[in-house]
């Protein structure tokens, strides 16, 4: 696709005097293994020619690697070297590259912009916050993207939707992290740390004694540091002090499924069980600047501009890899494989450890059915004419309100559990109206096809069971449609059920509306993730521009087919 093809596994033009050149002006590096004293040469897995030196990254993220070189271009490799995607910018430099658990990755967008590139490095949406981001931006478990500027709190949705905006009311004191409910933590300088539920709902502020600098995430809490060298395990509700601390001032936290840690200006390294005890504490030297602090089972790597050394489940010294001429801020991959940007221009990377071991993969839930069931009810005890078409509709009316304003807070989930009960007809009918005949309720097809519209406008993945089935099981070709429509507008197919359906209503012949919405549908989803890692959507398209279709239609599903093949 890019020209480098395999080619990117090497120096570039595969003569012997210019790989001669690259290898003399290579990064050098030595790793040490545990209880080993002499040093040995590091492998070099690949190396990569990125046209200038590394302004940006790199950055791992979901099996992939991000950077940006000053020469304004976007990378996207794979973690052996194969280039996926690349893109243009406009500036030379990022002040963050934040990936999600899609492959995809979310950039700074001139001073006051976000951009979700997808990764053939393609901009899938935009959106401005109105000042600077005060911190990189983090992803919930659900793709969610949370961000700080100008004193505000952001919630988007993964199709770039703002669900809800809270002000903080001081400065931060560190950056943003997910809490332990799966929504935003937030440390302030006056030593509050702020806890939000997915939806935007705040939690009792939890009080630390000195201002905050560092904040963790770990599986079952959080990690603060304090100014003065102090720590606290946070959990839901509640900010522990524990007796371990700081003999300087912190400099970042981390956490893993074996506990937590902490690193101060000093190198003075603590690791603490999940409770808060003192497990081990080790000295390290701080030869540069601090880059990364990353925790994984049973070891702890620490990064700076000049080294990647990393510590064993007691605390000793396990490897360490030495870095010169490195332009970039090095990272370490869960492979084990190290990356850094030379001053060569040539990305480089080395193997440093044994693959770790990693927490298991978050997977998204669809919508519980029972708690869908459970809203109806809820509707038709409190409401007369919950479930009439006019009723519906004018509720829907209030929603879409609602989501263009960001001003969803507190009543996400609800929301998105009452037009799934309307989208697949499982309201139910007010109490007093008398024997209804069968079929969903409501009973018009513009209700359900208005919901199955505003569920893909909220933009949340957990819809997409939902959506799935309505497209499968409703009767109305209307609804169908908007089903179809409504995936693609969330961009995102985390098990592959959208195309799976897709192939499978393609098999047979589909009314021309809904053969052009499921064209629609695919080119929208391999649109916002910019791969082809579930091949059903292909063979949907084929089974329609090989059907009995109107020319537009075979037109359209042909014009798709190119594109992605190109995009392959």
């Amino acid at each position: 696709m890019f020209g480098f093809g395999c080619g990117s596994r090497h120096a570039g033009d595969g003569s012997h005097g210019m790989v001669a050149l690259i290898a003399s002006l290579a990064l050098a590096a030595s790793a040490y293994g545990q209880g080993v004293g002499q040093a040995a040469d590091a492998e070099i897995l690949f190396r990569f020619p990125v046209g200038g030196v590394t302004s940006a990254g790199p950055v791992v993220g979901n099996g992939l690697l991000w950077l940006l070189s000053d020469s304004k271009t976007l990378y996207v490799l794979t973690l052996d070297g194969v280039a996926i995607g690349k893109t243009v910018l406009e500036q030379r430099r990022l002040p963050f590259i934040a990936t999600d658990r899609y492959g995809r990755a979310v950039i700074s967008s001139g001073e006051t912009g976000l951009a979700m590139v997808n990764r053939s490095g393609r901009e899938v949406w935009r959106v401005e916050v109105g000042a600077a981001p005060a911190t990189p931006p983090v992803f919930g478990p659900d793709g969610r993207l949370y961000v700080v500027a100008g004193g505000t709190l952001y919630a988007y949705a993964p199709n770039g939707k703002k669900l809800w905006m809270t002000t903080l009311g001081d400065a931060l004191g560190t950056g943003v992290v997910i809490g332990p409910g799966g929504g935003p933590a937030v440390g302030l300088v006056d030593g509050r740390v702020l806890l939000y539920s997915p939806d935007g709902v705040e939690s009792m502020p939890l009080n630390t004694s000195s201002p905050l600098v560092a904040l963790g995430a770990g599986p079952d809490g959080l990690i603060a540091a304090m100014a003065d060298g102090s720590l606290s395990i946070i959990g839901d509700t509640i900010a522990v002090p524990v007796a371990a601390r700081m003999a300087a001032r912190p400099l970042a936290v981390a956490a893993s499924a074996d506990g937590y840690y902490a690193l101060d200006a000093s190198g003075s390294i603590v690791a603490l069980d999940t409770n808060g005890t003192e497990r081990w504490r080790t000295q390290t030297k701080m030869d540069s600047a601090l880059s990364g602090f990353v925790a994984f089972s049973e070891r702890l790597v620490l990064i700076t501009r000049s080294s990647v050394r990393s510590f064993g489940p007691d605390g000793s010294p396990y490897r360490t890899l030495a870095l010169r001429n490195t332009v970039s801020t090095p990272a370490i991959a869960p492979t084990g494989t190290v990356f850094a940007g030379g001053a060569d221009w040539i990305l480089y990377a080395y193997r440093f450890e044994k693959a770790f071991t990693m927490a298991s993969t978050f997977s998204v839930p669809g919508i519980d059915l029972d708690a869908v069931d459970a809203v109806a009810r809820e509707e038709a005890r409190w409401s007369s004419g919950s479930s009439t078409d006019d009723a519906t509709m004018m509720r829907l009316v209030d929603i879409e309100k609602s989501i263009e304003s960001g001003t969803i807070s507190g009543e996400t989930t609800r929301t998105m559990l009452y037009l799934a009960a309307v989208a697949s007809g499982r309201m139910e009918a007010p109490f007093g109206m008398g024997a209804l005949k069968p079929g969903p309720m409501p009973g018009g097809a513009l209700p359900r096809a208005r919901a199955c519209e505003l569920l893909g406008r909220l933009g949340l993945p957990q819809a997409v069971p939902i959506l799935v089935d309505v497209f499968k099981d409703d009767a109305d070709e209307a609804v169908r449609v908007a089903a179809a429509r409504a995936l693609a507008t969330i961009g995102i197919d985390p098990e592959g059920e959208a195309f799976v359906a897709f192939a499978a209503a393609a098999a047979t012949r589909l009314d021309d509306r809904s053969a052009r919405a499921v064209v629609s549908a695919i080119e929208g989803l391999y649109r916002s993730s910019g791969a082809l890692d579930d091949r059903s959507g292909v063979l949907a398209l084929m089974r329609i521009a090989g059907g009995t279709y109107p020319r537009d239609v075979l037109d359209a599903a042909e014009r798709a087919l190119r594109s992605l093949s190109w995009a392959r």
